[in-house]
């Protein structure tokens, strides 16, 4: 069920929230028709602390091991991040977010080419790219473009913000008939939104990890996947 999901990691994240007490923080209004922008927060934003990865709306502990030895990379066992460093220069954070990217652009295509069958409408292109103010767009040639931070969102946010681009093919405005068709594939997506305003700032924070001596492996650690 869509609806409990998206409330299920609203719930651990607001708990998250309250490890830290942080000034209210506002966004910007919608100003493009086709461009899904955030209104005015009325929570505080969450701040992730510790070694942890936000992905599909959940947060996961990372653990870092130095491995001269082992080809760097990340492998994700469905609880634990696991990054393998050559040497204490390398970059983390930057190993993780590059994961994200190639998990982004690997499901949404395809998470966009099914909705866009259900709903009968059909696209040109679809890129997934680094956007910092936008989660999407739909162009009036018909290429929708999206953030590779939706891969951090709930499957069901996810799933609204192709919906919200997709009927934008039918209709280029946020019209009663426009938001007619979004619910009648969302029912949900007011609570989707909702999520997206009290959680905004997680999503477009970059990944912050660190690596300390104490998370190197005294024992056999799996390899890491290969990179693409």
């Amino acid at each position: 069920m869509s609806d409990t999901q998206t409330v299920i990691s609203d719930v651990k994240l607001f708990l998250e929230r309250l490890k830290k007490d942080l000034p209210e923080v506002f966004g910007k209004e919608e100003k493009l028709p086709t461009e899904i922008k955030l209104g005015k927060k009325e929570t505080p934003s969450l701040t992730i602390s510790g070694n942890k990865v936000l992905f599909n709306g959940d947060l996961f502990e990372a653990r870092t091991y130095l491995t001269p030895d082992q080809e760097t990379g990340v492998t994700f066992d469905g609880t634990v991040f696991h990054i393998y460093l050559q040497n204490k220069e390398e970059n983390p954070s930057a190993l993780v977010t590059e994961w994200l990217k190639n998990q982004a652009k690997e499901t949404l295509p395809e998470k966009t080419k099914q909705w866009a069958e259900k709903i009968g409408v059909t696209f040109n292109n679809v890129v997934v790219k680094d956007q910092q103010t936008v989660w999407g767009s739909c162009s009036s040639k018909k290429n929708l473009n999206f953030s590779y931070r939706l891969i951090k969102m709930p499957l069901a946010v996810q799933d609204y913000l192709i919906i919200h681009e997709l009927c934008h093919l039918n209709h280029m405005n946020h019209s009663p008939e426009y938001w007619a068709l979004v619910a009648q594939y969302c029912p949900d997506y007011k609570l989707h939104r909702r999520w997206l305003n009290e959680n905004k700032d997680a999503i477009f924070a970059d990944v912050t990890l660190t690596h300390t001596e104490d998370s190197s492996p005294k024992e056999e650690v799996p390899p890491p996947a290969t990179q693409a």
